[in-house]
């Protein structure tokens, strides 16, 4: 999703070269004369630094490969294809998390129940080796990863434990200006997205096989909207925020359900279009419209409620909370008042209009900015827009793709 912003590589404190070859460059590491363990790990990332989570071909400004060049230079892994790396959410370019979880396999410094060899290391070595403190991975890693990464906890867990199908719920946050939004009729639609329904009229989905043949069906649990830090009386650039808790997502499904939220907070729409929208008897084809801009969704927390999956969170490493904290005092700072600043110039700006008499609409660039794209001056109702293919018109043209 462009949203007009060149997002730079992302450079690792004190270090902006390539971490994974000065790896390689330093001294030899002996890992068989350390045992391993699997360890989950929890960190925040501010996601318009990164081109998304995920490690791909095409970039290397990837939260992933940020981690890994980390981990490789502390030498808690050796190679990233064989750490069993598993991640809770999966989060697109430009999209943050605050309790992001990934569990792998790094060395360790002490032997128990849950820690293990690797299979080169001697029986000599296995009964010489002197056992010392937990490795302060927190330390480590935040000394050598890029500021806008930074990781919070980490948690001793069983080598079957895997950060995606452990995880019991999560929890989506995306914030929007408070603007002329009906803040009833946006809750009244946000409510009506609760329970379990065919999802697949909010997401994307991609002409490929497995996206075709899998099911949509997602259950949401809860859905909020809030004022944040309402001003008295309301301002228009005070912020709302949608909370979405569920047990697991679609592709941009979050970002799809704002684009509806908005259109029916604006008024154009009303919240039944949501109902209309998860009958996918009545409506198999996806109107075609705009998901909400990247930047202000999060995700929040990962949540590991299951019976057996619980996990017990380790922070307390010496001045790394208030390192953490700290950091996003002043992150928070910078932005808060920059923003300040905005609103003083665009209020200013407002008042001499009106003084000389001119239209104006305080509004329209607060929704530009949530739908990604110039305002329209004639809305199309999504009743009379055009339709995507529906899920079994994709599948049959696959299937004919196939046969040829």
């Amino acid at each position: 999703q462009n949203t007009g912003m060149k997002r730079k590589h992302e450079p690792t404190n004190g270090d902006a070269g390539d971490v994974t070859k000065k790896a390689k460059q330093l001294r030899p590491f002996d890992f068989a004369a350390h045992p391993k363990r699997k360890i989950a790990l929890r960190f925040f990332y501010y996601g318009w630094k990164f081109d998304g989570l995920v490690q791909q071909k095409d970039t290397e400004n990837t939260v992933e490969k940020h981690l890994m060049d980390a981990l490789l230079k502390t030498r808690l892994i050796e190679n990233p294809e064989e750490c069993d790396l598993s991640r809770c959410g999966r989060t697109d370019k430009g999209v943050s998390a605050f309790k992001q979880v990934a569990a792998l396999v790094v060395r360790s410094s002490t032997v128990d129940e849950q820690s293990f060899w690797p299979e080169e290391t001697s029986e000599e070595t296995k009964q010489a080796y002197k056992e010392a403190d937990d490795l302060p991975y927190l330390r480590m890693l935040n000394g050598v990863l890029p500021p806008s990464i930074r990781v919070t906890a980490w948690a001793k867990v069983p080598l079957s434990f895997s950060a995606r199908h452990a995880c019991s719920s999560r929890i989506y946050k995306y914030a929007l200006p408070r603007a002329n939004y009906d803040l009833q009729k946006l809750r009244a639609a946000a409510s009506l997205l609760e329970g379990r329904h065919d999802f697949r009229n909010f997401c994307q989905i991609d002409m490929n096989a497995a996206r075709v043949e899998m099911s949509y069906e997602r259950e949401i649990v809860q859905v909020t909207v809030e004022e944040i830090r309402p001003s008295c009386p309301s301002s228009r650039y005070d912020l709302l925020e949608l909370t979405v808790v569920g047990t697991g997502f679609l592709w941009h499904q979050i970002r799809f359900i704002v684009g509806v939220l908005h259109e029916i907070g604006q008024g154009r729409e009303q919240p039944e279009l949501i109902t209309r929208l998860l009958d996918v008897s009545a409506t198999p084809r996806r109107p075609v419209y705009q998901m909400a801009v990247d930047s202000p969704l999060c995700l929040f927390d990962c949540k590991f409620e299951r019976e057996g999956q619980a996990v017990q969170w380790r922070r307390a490493e010496e001045k790394v909370f208030e390192k953490n904290l700290s950091h996003l005092q002043r992150e928070w700072t910078e932005a808060a008042t920059r923003a300040r600043l905005l609103e003083n110039m665009m209020r200013s700006l407002c008042e001499e209009a009106r003084e000389e008499g001119g239209e104006v609409d305080e509004d329209r660039g607060l929704g530009e900015f949530v739908q990604d794209k110039p305002q329209s001056d004639k809305y199309v109702p999504f009743a009379d827009r055009k339709t995507c293919d529906s899920l079994e018109e994709k599948a049959e043209k696959l299937r004919e793709k196939r046969a040829r």
